[in-house]
């Protein structure tokens, strides 16, 4: 069962959207390793099952530390949604990359209604300052 933990029903989520130019992030700003885009902020943490982060591994054996964010304008869905091998059970997810220059930054869950929430990989974001 997945629970989210910020206060918020899933349904408050919006996913799809994606930074405007003039959109400024609240609190710290989490940006792209690879490039330096904005993606989200630490005003954007939840948690989900009870913590942020999370390690889980692929069917591959690599291994991601996750951070669960409710909002990551600068990542956008760039996979079809799959319920194979779901991290959170009864969630499906896509692959989530950097809008400017395409890294892989991790995934976004989402149930059947489109609400949910993006899983990063930690250690490809840097935080400003």
């Amino acid at each position: 069962m997945l629970r989210l933990d910020h206060g918020r029903s899933p349904e408050h989520i919006l996913v799809e959207e994606s930074l405007d130019e003039t959109e400024t992030l609240p609190g710290p700003v989490l940006r792209c390793r690879a490039c330096g885009s904005a993606i989200t902020s630490m005003d954007q943490r939840i948690a989900i099952n009870d913590r942020h982060d999370h390690v889980f591994f692929n069917p591959h054996g690599h291994v991601f530390a996750i951070g669960c964010f409710a909002r990551a304008p600068g990542a956008l869905p760039a996979s079809p949604p799959s319920t194979e091998f779901s991290w959170f059970p009864g969630l499906s997810w896509q692959v989530a990359a950097c809008a400017a220059c395409q890294a892989h930054l991790g995934w976004r869950f989402q149930d059947g209604r489109n609400s949910g929430f993006f899983g990063l990989i930690l250690d490809r974001l840097i935080e400003d300052g």
